[in-house]
């Protein structure tokens, strides 16, 4: 039976991001929902994010997976208390606990480090430094990177970072976590105790944080696999 796959980006990033998994899941038979986060709107809460992911949701049938990059864990709870899904699935996710908000949940060392390579707008929002980022890569490997982030980053609402997190307990349907071993962003350890807080054991695919960007035909086959 054809599942529909709905995926939310996380903080900074867009459909842009994860849209090279799209052709692999669809070419599977499966429906998919590439969901466009308000995240540009510096007044954009979490719940109006989870109110965007419902409305997306709404008409794709079920069996329905909740598929969450990063940031975007702190979004999938709130819409999957809006909406049925049959699953939720956290690629390198956040997994936030009640009232705390993601730049806590991700700690002070690895919000310190986001800040030190983001741009304040003035406007409400941050931008990723782009030239400083392909600073820290490869030079073999800049103009690449460099290419992937004009492509697919773009500015975030400080204030859903910093909001508490105003959900509860994670809806009670089955869930999983997939572990990205050489993710430059949230550290894998950090990403153990996320899906510890889930009550899983994790499963790790070999790549970056951007695992949709550059390991979409991988992560295809984990998130077939893991949705039954």
């Amino acid at each position: 039976m054809p599942t529909s796959f709905v995926l939310v980006h996380g903080g900074f990033g867009s459909p842009a991001e994860l849209a090279p998994v799209v052709p692999y899941l669809e070419a599977r038979g499966h429906r998919v929902v590439n969901v466009d986060l308000p995240c540009e709107r510096a007044e954009a809460t979490l719940e109006d994010y989870a109110a965007t992911v419902a409305r997306a949701m709404e008409g794709t049938g079920l069996p329905r997976v909740l598929v969450a990059h990063s940031a975007g864990g702190a979004t999938t709870p709130l819409a999957a208390s809006l909406l049925p899904v049959d699953q939720l699935i956290f690629v390198a996710a956040i997994v936030p606990e009640p009232g705390q908000s993601i730049s806590e949940a991700l700690g002070p060392d690895v919000a310190a480090t986001i800040l030190a390579v983001t741009i304040d707008n003035g406007d409400g929002t941050r931008s990723f430094n782009l030239d400083l980022l392909a600073s820290l890569v490869p030079p073999e490997e800049r103009a690449a990177y460099l290419e992937f982030l004009s492509n697919t980053q773009r500015r975030q609402g400080w204030l859903a970072i910093n909001q508490p997190w105003p959900g509860g307990a994670i809806p009670a349907v089955p869930r999983n976590y997939i572990l990205c071993t050489e993710d430059q962003i949230i550290p894998p350890d950090m990403q153990r105790a996320f899906a510890a807080r889930l009550g899983v054991r994790p499963v790790e695919i070999a790549s970056v944080h951007a695992a949709f960007t550059f390991k979409p035909r991988e992560l295809a086959d984990l998130l077939v696999s893991l949705a039954g």
